[in-house]
């Protein structure tokens, strides 16, 4: 949103404030609006806090006013001058008559021109007057439209007279009819005075408002030289984590290798232009090729158009940066320009460069279509692949086996499809996220994607006959990670990024890989199972995927927390993945760890160090300089 707005709490209520834009202070407004939304749920103020939004959205507009109200008030306090000089200027022709021009008077005769003026000054004072201030006042407040339309004439007329060049239903016209209108409420007041023989001091005179100053602007600086601040920002206000911080640096270091550091106001759109085009030739994984990682990035585009010349003649082409990536490292800079803009490193005059180059792609629900389900036939075989069915021994689990071995890469596949659940929701929890709500087992799910993601996922029925809590709970310290053997990697040092790896290979090798199709496919296969359950309550789908909506925060204040979980856990029950597991069903003690749980969790985490010290080896070695 452009203007400040936020969520505050006081006592158990939620209150939506939003502050004005400035252009709106000549209305006479108040600084900011406080509405109480009535709940102490969040994602329910959540959701009226944006219809709020976007019934102010006309009243948040900034105006482009060319007149301010010292100007609109030096204009009607002319207008007001003028005619109460002309009202002075009748009575003293008159002898006195307040209503009637000296032509008037001389035919009506002295006594009765006087007994008519009279009579007009008491209507005037106990009628006319009181109703046409109170309908002026009426106008000002906005709360009855009739009352403007009836004083209609008089803005208009006025208007006419003081500024003929301003178009009645522009800003400045509507600054300037409600400036009128409390003109006229004055005028109303002095010819009153008047009246009475009250002595009225002489108006004074408003004078225009001087032209400011131009501000002067920020000193220029190189283009990239905030960026470190820049991240600080990001990754203080959560919408960045360290890998998303690492991934963001690589666009600095394009566009620096590219464009070069130049002054942040010479950065101009044809500058972002050239950049982009420029990204579309850069190599994939062109920092890690040992042919040209310790190239400049422009000489690496050569060499790589060198080598697609030799392509050419039969060669092998080199694969270029997608659009995706393209769009990524450019939304990167959108985003650092447009923080230089709002903390005045680059004046406020100035557009942002990189704006209107990538188009607006859907979020949330609206973005669904970018990712398949999970095709009936891919899960029969995932799930009744070697992992599922019986691999050879720990270190082969594509080849067909009599083993079954319980470890993450066992336990994740089967938590996505029946739950839901993200990869690192997941991958990321400790023992302690078990706990039991009115003896149902359930997993809490913090510090996901977005702030409807936290919840309490009661853990499926499926999952506990295979003795999940058996080999992963029970005997276990709450502050150990749940699968220790997904050793955290990567720049944000996350569990998942070993276990996604892991599963794109296993599923290429297996024959059950497919274009859309990943991890996070196995949410839309359960938001699927959801829709088609006859008579399901969506808050609950909805609390069970992560999903905001109001249905599912008033579920949650309708019942016991215990009562509803076990609505959660019934409906969960029901999903159905369309394949036999009853092969992998427990059949050791219940309620205690399993014979030889520790144990094999201990040989899962040492293959998985292992396999990290050989990768880490082979890194070593790709990374030794060419002789």
């Amino acid at each position: 949103m452009r203007h400040g707005h936020y969520l505050q709490k006081r006592g158990d209520r939620y209150r939506f404030r939003v502050r004005l834009p400035s252009g709106l202070a000549p209305f006479a407004l108040p600084g900011e609006i406080v509405v109480n939304l009535k709940t102490n749920s969040r994602p329910l103020a959540i959701t009226r806090a944006r219809a709020l939004r976007v019934a102010l959205d006309p009243l948040l507009t900034d105006l482009a006013l060319t007149l301010d109200r010292a100007e609109a008030d030096h204009l009607v306090r002319g207008w007001i001058d003028r005619h109460a000089q002309a009202w002075e200027v009748n009575i003293a022709a008159t002898g006195g008559l307040a209503y009637f021009t000296k032509a008037e008077g001389e035919v009506m005769g002295p006594a009765q021109s006087r007994e008519m003026d009279d009579l007009m000054r008491v209507v005037g004072d106990m009628m006319v007057r009181p109703r046409l201030k109170a309908t002026a006042q009426a106008a000002l407040s906005g709360r009855r439209p009739d009352a403007l339309q009836s004083l209609e004439p008089v803005v208009a007329g006025a208007m006419e007279d003081i500024a003929p060049e301003i178009d009645r239903d522009s800003p400045d016209g509507h600054l300037l009819a409600r400036t009128i209108l409390r003109g006229l409420a004055t005028l109303l007041d002095e010819r009153a005075e008047a009246e009475r023989g009250s002595l009225t001091p002489i108006p004074r005179h408003v004078a225009p408002r001087r032209p400011e100053k131009a501000a002067t602007p920020p000193p220029s600086i190189p283009f990239l030289s905030r960026w470190t601040e820049f991240e600080t920002a990001k990754r203080n206000d959560g919408r960045w984590k360290a890998d998303t911080a690492s991934n963001a640096t690589s666009s600095r270091k394009l566009f620096l290798g590219l464009m070069g550091d130049k002054a942040a106001s010479a950065v101009t759109r044809q500058d972002a232009s050239e950049w982009r085009a420029l990204l579309f030739r850069v190599p994939r994984l062109y920092d890690k090729a040992r042919d040209w990682r310790d190239l400049p990035v422009r000489e690496v585009i050569e060499a790589a158009d060198a080598r697609d010349a030799e392509a050419d003649r039969g060669g092998q082409p080199v694969a270029r940066l997608k659009l995706a990536t393209v769009d990524k490292h450019f939304g990167n800079l959108q985003e650092y320009w447009g923080w230089l803009h709002t903390n005045g490193h680059v004046p406020q005059v100035d557009k942002n460069p990189f704006e209107g180059f990538i188009q607006s792609k859907p979020k949330g629900r609206h973005a669904r279509h970018e990712r398949h389900e999970w095709p009936p036939e891919m899960v029969a075989t995932l799930f009744t692949s070697p992992v599922f069915s019986g691999c050879k021994n720990l270190q082969r689990r594509t080849l067909a086996g009599p083993m079954i071995y319980r470890d993450a890469r066992f336990w994740v596949p089967l938590w996505g499809r029946l739950t839901g659940a993200r990869e690192d929701e997941i991958c990321s929890r400790l023992v302690g996220d078990v706990e039991f709500v009115a003896d149902i087992a359930i997993l809490r799910i913090r510090d996901s994607k977005t702030l409807e993601s936290p919840r309490d996922l009661p853990i499926p029925e499926t999952l506990l006959r295979m003795g999940f809590l058996e080999h992963r709970y029970f005997g276990r310290d709450p502050k150990e990670p749940l699968f220790p053997e997904l050793i955290p990697q990567g720049p944000g040092q996350r569990r998942s990024a070993a276990f996604s790896g892991w599963f794109t290979y296993y599923r290429t090798t297996i024959k059950c890989y497919k274009a859309l199709v990943d991890f996070h496919s196995f949410r839309h296969n359960v938001s699927t199972d959801l829709q088609n359950m006859p008579g399901l309550n969506m808050g609950w789908a909805d609390e069970i995927t992560g999903h905001d909506s109001p249905i599912r925060a008033s579920e949650r204040q309708r019942y016991a927390k215990g009562v509803f979980m076990s609505h959660l856990k019934e409906t969960l029950d029901r999903i159905e993945i369309g394949v036999d597991l009853t092969h992998l069903d427990y059949h050791g003690p219940r309620g205690v760890a399993a014979p030889g749980a520790a144990e094999e969790r201990r040989e899962f985490v040492a293959l998985a160090e292992r396999d990290m010290q050989l990768k880490a080896t082979r890194a070593v070695r790709t990374r030794k300089p060419r002789r």
